[in-house]
Formats: structure tokens, C-alpha cells, sequence
């Protein structure tokens, strides 16, 4: 049962990062990532039994789960600045017609889904729990 498992994991986050490629709404760009790192969670804290691993997926969760609502948050600030599109080519026209393109509300939009891509990518300024994930993380052979 375990490898079946493991195997469900990596074949559901692979889907995720497929779905991610062809995404061209906010709904897809916001769930199929979700799908891959929800898997990441699980496979971080597939050792059971070894309290670091339970750690690390604990952290590698609660930062997971703070970026995604940040992430959120920017893309609800982009759905009500384009006037309630979620086409990625519609909000470019939605924005272009209503002449919002430099209102505050798209800046504001844009440093929230910057952030919260940010956390889940962990480059510089955000990355300060990654090592504590990589270090918890066992590998199984």
C-alpha cells in the first residue's frame, strides 16, 4: 500500500503541474499549483513515524497554506479591478477599456501574487523555513 500511495502523489502532482502549463484562468492558475504542493505536503511527511518529518511537513503546511491565501487575496484584488473576469485575456481587456491599468488596486493586485508566489517558490527574502523542510525530509529506500 505504501508505494501505491507514493506513486498517487507524484502522479497527482505531475497533473497539476500539467494542468498549470495550459492554465489561462485564475481559477486554474490558483488550483493546479495548489494540487502540486498539496501533494508536496504529503510526500514531505511520508515518514510517519520520525518526528523531524512530521515537522517539517507541519511547517512546509502552515507556509503553504499562508502564501496560498495571500495568493488569493491578490487574484480577488485582480478579479474586482478587471471588472469580474477571470479569463487572463479578459482582465487584460477589462483593464485596457476601463483605463485601470495604473489604478492603485492593480499594484496592490500584483504585490500580493508576487508575495504569495514568492513564499511558494522560497527565493531570497522568503526563504527562511525551506532548509528546516529539506533537513526534516527523509528519503525512503
Amino acid at each position: 500500500m505504501a508505494i501505491a500511495e507514493f506513486l498517487l502523489f507524484i502522479l497527482t502532482a505531475t497533473l497539476g503541474g500539467m494542468f498549470l502549463c495550459g492554465a489561462n484562468d485564475l481559477i486554474t492558475i490558483f488550483v493546479a499549483p495548489e494540487c502540486f504542493s498539496l501533494c508536496s505536503y504529503l510526500l514531505s511527511g511520508y515518514t510517519k513515524k520520525d518526528v523531524r518529518s512530521n515537522e517539517a511537513t507541519t511547517k512546509y503546511l502552515l507556509m503553504g497554506g499562508a502564501s496560498s491565501s495571500i495568493l488569493v487575496h491578490g487574484f480577488s484584488w485582480l478579479y474586482g479591478s478587471s471588472g469580474g473576469e477571470i479569463e487572463l485575456q479578459e482582465i487584460v481587456n477589462g483593464l485596457i477599456n476601463t483605463q485601470m491599468y495604473n489604478s492603485p488596486g492593480i499594484s496592490i493586485a500584483l504585490i500580493f501574487i508576487t508575495v504569495g508566489i514568492g513564499f511558494k517558490l522560497s527565493p531570497a527574502p522568503s526563504h527562511q523555513w525551506t532548509p528546516d523542510v529539506y533537513e526534516g525530509v527523509r528519503f525512503v529506500r
